[in-house]
């Protein structure tokens, strides 16, 4: 059993970094972005790695911290998380459905820039 507990918290403290690796990644890329739906995709998609690394959090605390409080926190921060995961994979669909949209009017933008400027 202990072997086990060891295997669940080596595994969810290497989810907790990896999601915030993954959300800063994004945020960075977001902020590195010129577009606007672009931009607000790589949110959607930073916001679910946030969800991830608190849903994580949640189950961590519950796990190497056994108490009733723990259980509450971990609790809110389980539905926290899921509700984030949720919330903003709807917006990520929604956003990557208008990104070859705002490609389009992005090339149009560019080349009507190209021949003003001959």
């Amino acid at each position: 059993m202990e072997v086990l507990y060891k295997i669940s918290v080596s595994f969810l403290v290497t989810l907790l970094l990896l999601s915030l690796f993954m959300f800063i990644l994004f945020k960075v890329r977001e902020i590195r972005s010129k577009r606007d739906v672009q931009s607000a995709y790589f949110n959607s998609i930073s916001r679910i790695w946030l969800g991830l690394l608190i849903l994580s959090f949640g189950l961590n605390t519950i796990i190497q911290f056994q108490t009733a409080v723990s259980y509450i926190i971990g609790v809110l921060f389980i539905i926290l998380g899921a509700y984030n995961i949720w919330h903003f994979n709807a917006a990520r669909k929604y956003f990557k459905g208008n990104l070859p949209i705002e490609e389009k009017a992005w090339e149009e933008f560019e080349r009507k820039n190209r021949q003003s400027g001959k």
